[in-house]
């Protein structure tokens, strides 16, 4: 109770000790109240302090009850407003806060007033409901308009592991081969186009470069040196060409034409014997081996492919005049003046060789 209160009881104890003072003054014996005369009594003051002990009575009641009502209509977010201004100390710290924004707090304990004990107070109804307590909104710092803005680092590139497969050799090999191929082919058809080219030999030595196996280019190149020539680097460049292609029919012909050229028909034989002769029917390999016979004087096994040679083509005049030269170094003249004859029938021979085959019919006669 406050002070108002306090004051108000002390004032109504005055009243009524005064009250039981007056009381024993008027039961005095009745012997006194004889020798007293009667006097016309005073007027009472005690209906206006009875009045005045009402009024004081009823207005700190009305406060009290006043009081009372106030306090238990105010809802608990009222209540901790009247704390906070009386305790300005915060509930939790800043960083708390913060830290749990989303964090229900405890409501305040509910403030219950007991009322005086001589003081009759009528209970009041509490008609609003109380809200329910709401959570702090949470607290977001605002950025400062003078920081610059953080700058994001760049992220880091993190290599993805190497994805282990089993290696495949053959695969790279045939693309680098085909591309060798590739461009060896392009260099020998440029060669091939412009023969008369002075840049033909080093096109052709290039792709071979690219690809020694470019048969094509390789015959090109042996004859454009030939032609050119060139028989010692012909020579050797065939030499290199028979190791890598040790049956090719075209390299053994030339490299034994070049042989009987340089007057050397045992390299020419040994070159030629590479091939099966029963099996062979190539006109120029035949002409080579009749000739390099010929050249060894070796005239039966001259006129075994000689006759081998009219059989292949009977159409050609030198194969008949070989034959014919054979026989007659074998001295066979019937047969020689069979095979003159039939070469004089073909009327392709130059005249110097009519006039020669002329001659020697009429001396077989």
């Amino acid at each position: 109770m406050d002070t108002h209160g306090i004051h108000i009881m002390s004032l109504i104890n005055q009243m009524l000790r005064d009250l039981e003072s007056r009381n024993t003054s008027n039961n005095t014996p009745p012997t006194l109240q004889h020798n007293i005369q009667a006097t016309q009594p005073s007027p009472s003051k005690m209906p206006i302090l009875l009045w005045s002990l009402l009024a004081i009575i009823a207005t700190g009641g009305t406060y009290s009850a006043y009081q009372y009502s106030k306090t238990l209509t105010k809802t608990p977010s009222g209540i901790i407003a009247d704390n906070i201004k009386k305790d300005p100390k915060p509930i939790a710290p800043y960083e708390k806060v913060l830290a749990a924004p989303n964090a229900i707090t405890a409501p305040a304990p509910k403030i219950e007033l007991k009322p005086s004990e001589n003081i009759t107070i009528q209970p009041v109804s509490i008609t609003q409901p109380v809200p329910a307590v709401q959570t702090a909104p949470t607290i977001q710092p605002k950025p400062s308009a003078q920081t610059a803005p953080a700058v994001q680092a760049a992220p880091q590139i993190v290599a993805e592991p190497p994805i282990k497969k089993m290696p495949i050799a053959s695969k790279p090999a045939l693309i680098e081969s085909t591309s060798a191929k590739q461009q060896a082919d392009l260099l020998y058809r440029q060669a091939e186009n412009n023969s008369e080219d002075y840049s033909v030999t080093y096109k052709l030595e290039q792709a071979l470069k690219l690809d020694p196996r470019h048969l094509r280019a390789r015959l090109l190149l042996a004859k454009t040196l030939h032609n050119q020539g060139q028989v010692g680097k012909t020579a050797e460049f065939l030499d290199q060409s028979l190791a890598l292609f040790p049956d090719n029919l075209q390299f053994i012909n030339t490299r034994a034409q070049l042989y009987l050229q340089q007057k050397n028909p045992n390299g020419a034989l040994k070159t030629l014997q590479h091939v099966d002769l029963t099996n062979s029917s190539n006109e120029t390999y035949l002409s080579l081996l009749a000739a390099t016979y010929q050249q060894l004087q070796s005239f039966a096994n001259a006129a075994k492919v000689y006759q081998r040679l009219v059989t292949v083509n009977p159409e050609k005049a030198e194969n008949w005049l070989g034959l014919a030269l054979s026989q007659e170094k074998l001295d066979n003249p019937k047969l020689t003046r069979e095979a003159y004859q039939q070469a004089l029938n073909k009327n392709t021979l130059k005249e110097s060789i009519t006039s020669y085959i002329k001659q020697r019919l009429t001396e077989l006669r």
